[in-house]
């Protein structure tokens, strides 16, 4: 489904979306691992943020998904980076439903803000995108205690992927 018959009235930019994604967060959930995050029940916070990063030294003993719709503003291969402080997930679906979502990329452990290279699970194995073709994606982070972070970034076809080139930005986003 495109986000535009999912937000009526939005403001698409040229790609279709919408720029800004979902952000849920889960409060008082102690624990690191992604299991402790209760999803099947209401966050106690839900907005949405311009970019696919959350803010940095926020809380302690929380989950975090941040999820959505990423459309691919070119065809091609993109390769995607997670970071996160505790341990963090990423998942992309083939189509725009979450029911078909693959895990792309995981922190098992914790890194600082926007470091992309402490794990080697952190980055996925280059995808084929369709340009303007919409694909559910989702993040997900456990913070237990200290620094807490999440972050997204991505590189486009034709760009290295020694690191990403950029957190995905709010123009190719919509909100779930």
């Amino acid at each position: 489904t495109a986000p535009s018959e999912i937000i009526p009235g939005a403001v698409l930019s040229p790609f279709g979306a919408s720029g800004s994604i979902t952000r849920e967060v889960w409060t008082g959930v102690t624990g690191t691992t992604i299991s402790a995050i209760p999803v099947t029940t209401t966050p106690n916070i839900t907005d949405t943020i311009t970019s696919f990063e959350v803010p940095i030294n926020a809380a302690d003993n929380y989950g975090t998904r941040v999820r959505g719709y990423l459309t691919a503003p070119a065809t091609g291969p993109y390769t995607f980076w997670v970071s996160g402080d505790d341990n963090c997930e990423l998942w992309l679906s083939t189509d725009g439903s979450s029911t078909n979502k693959v895990r792309l990329a995981t922190v098992n452990s914790w890194t600082n803000s926007r470091e992309w290279t402490r794990e080697s699970n952190q980055k996925s194995v280059p995808i084929n995108l369709t340009g303007g073709q919409n694909y559910y994606i989702e993040a997900l982070q456990k913070e237990g205690g200290g620094g807490d972070s999440l972050a997204v970034g991505w590189s486009k076809p034709g760009e290295s992927t020694t690191a990403p080139s950029e957190i995905i930005p709010g123009a190719v986003l919509s909100p779930f």
